[in-house]
C-alpha cells in the first residue's frame, strides 16, 4: 500500500508530486550539498534571514523521531542532532539543501514533565514558533510531525491552530510507521485526515504521510512531495 493518502479525496491514487521526473529531482536533490545557516533564538529572530528560495519547517512533539527523520531525507548525513535533554531545546536551525529547498528544524514541543521543571520553556517556545511563523518570507509549508504510535495530540493542534492563523500551509507526517501494525497505521492515517477536514483548505496540503526513517518506507514520497516546492520555484541562480 502507498504510504500516503490525500486527505479530502481519499480514493485518489495518483499525485502530481509523483512523477517519475519528480522522484529522480528529488533524490538528487537531497543528495545535494547542505549548508547551514546561524542559529536563531526568540532574541535574534528579527535576524531571520530572508534565503529567496522555498522553505519548509518541521516541528512536532519531544521524541517524534525529527532529528532521525531529518538526516534520513538527507541519505543519512547528520545535520539534525537530537537533544539530551528533550524538550528543552530553544532553537532555530535552517539549513539550506544544494541552493534549491531551506529546511528548517523547530524546536519540540509537548514534553510535561519538562515544562513542568523549567518555568517559562512552554511560553518560549511558542513566542519563538509564533514569531517565526510570522515572519519568515519563504515559509512554503509547516510539516507536523506526529508519532504514529501516539497518534494525535492536544499540542499537535494546537500547533495546527497557530499555523493556520499564521496563514501558513499545514502538512502533517506520520512518523516512526515500522512501529505499527497495518491496521492501526491505516487507522492513525484516517485519524489525522478527519482532523484535517474542519481546516481552511487553501491553508492545508491535502496528501498526508507515514513515513520510518529506520526501515526507509515513505522517505522516496516524502522527499518527492517537498522537493516540489523548489521544482516549482525554478533554477537556482547563480554559478
Amino acid at each position: 500500500a502507498r504510504p500516503w493518502i490525500h486527505a479530502f479525496r481519499p480514493a485518489t491514487a495518483s499525485a502530481p508530486w509523483w512523477s517519475a521526473a519528480q522522484r529522480q529531482r528529488s533524490e538528487q536533490l537531497f543528495r545535494a550539498p547542505i549548508a547551514a545557516h546561524p542559529v536563531i533564538v526568540i532574541q535574534t529572530i528579527d535576524r531571520l534571514p530572508a534565503v529567496g528560495i522555498p522553505q519548509v519547517c518541521m516541528v512536532g512533539r519531544s521524541n517524534v523521531g525529527k532529528s532521525t527523520l531529518i538526516n534520513a531525507l538527507v541519505h543519512g548525513r547528520e545535520i539534525a542532532r537530537s537533544s539530551q535533554e528533550p524538550g528543552r531545546t530553544r532553537h532555530l536551525f535552517a539549513f539550506d539543501i544544494g541552493r534549491r529547498l531551506s529546511l528548517v528544524d523547530l524546536p519540540g514541543y509537548g514534553h510535561a514533565k519538562v515544562h513542568a521543571k523549567v518555568p517559562g520553556l512552554r511560553r518560549d517556545w511558542a513566542e519563538l514558533v509564533d514569531a517565526y511563523l510570522q515572519r519568515s518570507a519563504d515559509l512554503r509549508r509547516v510539516v507536523c510531525l506526529v508519532d504514529a504510535a501516539v497518534g494525535l495530540q492536544a499540542a499537535d493542534l494546537e500547533l495546527w491552530g497557530a499555523a493556520q492563523r499564521a496563514g501558513r500551509r499545514l502538512m502533517v507526517v506520520l512518523t516512526k510507521a515500522d512501529r505499527c501494525g497495518a491496521e492501526e497505521l491505516r487507522g492513525g492515517v484516517a485519524a489525522v485526515a478527519a482532523a484535517l477536514q474542519p481546516l481552511e483548505r487553501g491553508l492545508v496540503w491535502p496528501y498526508v504521510h507515514a513515513v520510518s526513517a529506520e526501515s526507509g518506507l515513505g522517505l522516496r514520497e516524502l522527499r518527492a512531495s517537498l522537493g516540489a516546492e523548489a521544482c516549482a520555484a525554478g533554477p537556482p541562480e547563480g554559478p
